[in-house]
């Protein structure tokens, strides 16, 4: 095992592709780029919304689909933000058994709910891009069995922020219910966004909620694949996020009656970074 590599008694992560389940962070955007110059104060503009991958996060993912394309695939899980969606995609439609392959949205994978880049853009434009007819199958179906209208869809992660009080958060959802694709839709979510500067906050949603995120996915994925998890031939794809993927490789968080900052011994992922996980 490599220096880097974390090994605990119930979960380890290793800087290889030897494990069953891989996750990889997706490309890099301008946000990525930009946080580092400009700092926190992007954290509430709105021009960052739901980013897209630049240039090189697009590169990045093409060197990556390079990396898995002689690995068998037997299903990838992707988070319901945009550049996530771009990752997945531009990594798998060149496998050779792309045919074969079906990525399915998932919303706990999404990114902590910290910033506007972290918040949806809209549902039918990501929709339109990845889907059943695009160049590699995008299934939306547990994506859709969570949310149930295109409301619900459009402002899903609001339903992962803990950090504001319980009656504000009701407030918010039933103005972006009788608002959402109008002019007082988006400056609800601008108003939502300036939470973050205005109370100096690091994120909208805690730790401990993001834990339990993790914590539930695992839990889907030791039930579906039961059977097959002993196999690290046939591989699982997880493509999500640099604060997610922190969470989902850590073994301290289960010790930690409060989450108030990244454990120890997570990984930090760099864009495209690929690494296995085990569970």
């Amino acid at each position: 095992m490599k220096k880097n590599d974390k090994k605990t008694n119930n979960l380890l992560f290793a800087k290889n592709l030897n494990g069953k389940i891989i996750f990889i962070r997706h490309g890099e955007t301008n946000y990525n780029i930009d946080y580092n110059k400009k700092g926190f104060k992007i954290k509430g503009d709105m021009d960052y919304l739901d980013g897209h991958l630049n240039s090189m996060g697009e590169q990045q993912a093409l060197n990556a689909s390079k990396i898995i394309s002689s690995l068998n695939v037997e299903d990838v899980y992707v988070s319901p933000l945009f550049r996530a969606l771009q990752t997945s995609t531009l990594i798998f439609k060149n496998h050779p058994n792309k045919d074969n392959i079906t990525i399915h949205v998932h919303p706990l994978l999404t990114e902590i709910v910290s910033s506007m880049n972290n918040f949806l853009g809209d549902i039918d434009y990501t929709k339109k891009i990845f889907n059943m007819d695009s160049e590699i199958k995008v299934d939306w179906q547990i994506f859709d069995d969570e949310f149930k209208t295109k409301e619900e869809q459009n402002f899903y992660y609001i339903n992962y922020i803990d950090l504001l009080p319980a009656n504000k958060m009701e407030l918010i959802k039933k103005n972006l219910n009788e608002s959402w694709g109008n002019k007082k839709g988006k400056e609800i979510l601008v108003e939502l966004g300036k939470n973050i500067i205005e109370f100096k906050m690091q994120r909208l949603e805690s730790l401990n909620h993001m834990f339990q995120r993790s914590v539930s996915f695992k839990k889907f994925l030791n039930e579906k694949y039961k059977e097959s998890m002993g196999d690290s031939n046939k591989k699982i794809f997880i493509i999500s996020h640099s604060c997610f993927g922190q969470i989902f490789t850590s073994k301290e968080c289960y010790n930690l009656k409060n989450i108030n900052k990244y454990p120890k011994d997570c990984c930090e992922t760099d864009n495209c970074e690929a690494i296995s996980v085990f569970i």
